[in-house]
């Protein structure tokens, strides 16, 4: 079992004994009283129930529902079973009050992810700067793999304007910003192949926090800083998602 106490610290292994402690069951349908017992949830390991779970402890916070239960010196609001590592860090993002700050949070956490995975895999298989699909002659570019800046061209008869190396790409060919778009951005001869593919919906902490506008925000804006992300996803847009998508009012 996992503790969290009532301002969102993290007891793995506690010393205390926490073998008797009062709580109610955690029932996605159930309604619950404004001060309750510690909240004993059991996550599963399906993707999607776990966001509707998490999604359901946000929906308790806006209506002020607390469970908090004394033992042992602790104040201690969730006892969670089967809980992995990104399910912990939604857990720790549900404490943070201020909006943008819990985006900074989860977007870090989640760029740590993308990259970690990218690393692991290394599906590019960069040699000299050259990748797999430019050394198979299947990419615009000889070197330096997608790392292309460009802007949508407003001439009718052209799809892009001023292509260059991304201002982002560092001496050590890394990002220098955590730009979480180019992350989840893989070329059409790695998914074509096989090779290697990445789905936003597999992402617990994108699918929980972030509504439909934020999503097209995370996956669309290459080349952009991580600032300049962070700043459009607290931007309040009241547009009709379809209007929305249409004129790409996503874009920075």
């Amino acid at each position: 079992m996992i503790y969290v106490d009532s301002i969102g610290n993290i007891i793995e292994n506690p010393s205390a004994n926490f073998a008797n402690i009062k709580c109610v069951d955690f029932n996605i349908n159930q309604k619950y009283n404004h001060i309750s017992p510690a909240l004993k949830i059991n996550f599963t390991n399906n993707i999607s129930d776990n966001v509707k779970f998490i999604k359901r402890l946000l929906h308790f916070q806006k209506l002020n529902i607390d469970f908090v239960t004394e033992c042992n010196g602790f104040q201690i609001k969730y006892i969670l079973s089967n809980c992995n590592d990104d399910l912990l860090i939604a857990i720790k993002a549900t404490f943070i009050s201020d909006t943008k700050d819990r985006y900074l949070y989860l977007y870090d956490n989640i760029f740590k992810s993308l990259d970690t995975l990218w690393e692991k895999s290394n599906p590019c298989k960069f040699c000299n700067d050259v990748c797999i699909a430019s050394k198979n002659h299947k990419a615009a570019h000889k070197e330096n793999g997608c790392c292309y800046s460009f802007d949508y061209s407003k001439n009718i008869f052209k799809f892009i304007d001023n292509v260059k190396v991304c201002k982002y790409l560092g001496e050590d060919k890394r990002c220098s910003t955590e730009n979480i778009s180019c992350k989840f951005f893989v070329c059409n001869y790695l998914r074509k192949n096989n090779l290697f593919n990445i789905h936003m919906k597999d992402y617990l902490l994108v699918q929980a926090f972030f509504n439909n506008k934020q999503k097209l925000i995370l996956k669309y804006n290459f080349f952009r800083s991580q600032e300049e992300i962070l700043e459009k996803l607290v931007e309040n847009d009241n547009t009709p998602f379809f209007i929305y998508y249409l004129h790409g009012n996503y874009r920075i």
